[in-house]
């Protein structure tokens, strides 16, 4: 990916690429999360890449509704690449890195190779197309599941101008 373009070095939106980016991270979140919405976060903002205004990387604490916690940590300006999602509970783990799912049930680990495009754009384009062409909407597409992702974002760059102060989330479905 070329983060060095011109509308990435000067960007004219609040987050710069870092919002334009990882909106798609905390759409994957919340999707993960499923009937339990993140209701507060607090978060650190930093930027480690000139050409990536104003901030490149952030690193949140989550609660969501049912009082379960987590971190959430995207950076663009880092030398690592790829990305990882991995989630404990009472018996065990699973965990995704690449195409490479792993779980962990009461110390039995399984492993599953997925078909990955690297990105999550060519399936969400697929599936508004075929919403496109049958009429009928995705419920994943709806404006508000897009506000919700947004939300997620913009709060943690707001906690983090402001040293990472607690906010609550207004909008999580």
């Amino acid at each position: 990916m070329n983060e060095e373009t011109e509308w990435r070095k000067t960007p004219t939106h609040q987050g710069g690429f870092l919002l334009d980016g990882g909106v798609h991270f905390a759409a994957g979140l919340r999707l993960l999360l499923g009937s339990d919405p993140i209701v507060r976060l607090s978060a650190l903002t930093n930027q480690l890449q000139k050409h990536l205004p104003p901030v490149d990387s952030v690193d949140a604490t989550l609660k969501t509704k049912s009082g379960a916690t987590g971190t959430f940590s995207v950076s663009f300006g880092t030398t690592l690449s790829g990305s990882e999602w991995s989630v404990g509970c009472e018996k065990g783990s699973v965990s995704v890195s690449g195409s490479t799912i792993t779980t962990v049930i009461d110390g039995k680990e399984e492993k599953v190779e997925i078909k990955d495009e690297r990105t999550g754009v060519p399936p969400e384009v697929r599936k508004w197309g075929e919403a496109m062409t049958s009429g009928a909407q995705n419920s994943l597409q709806i404006p508000e599941e897009a506000l919700a992702d947004l939300e997620l974002l913009e709060n943690m760059l707001k906690s983090g101008e402001d040293n990472g102060r607690p906010i609550d989330c207004e909008f999580q479905l």
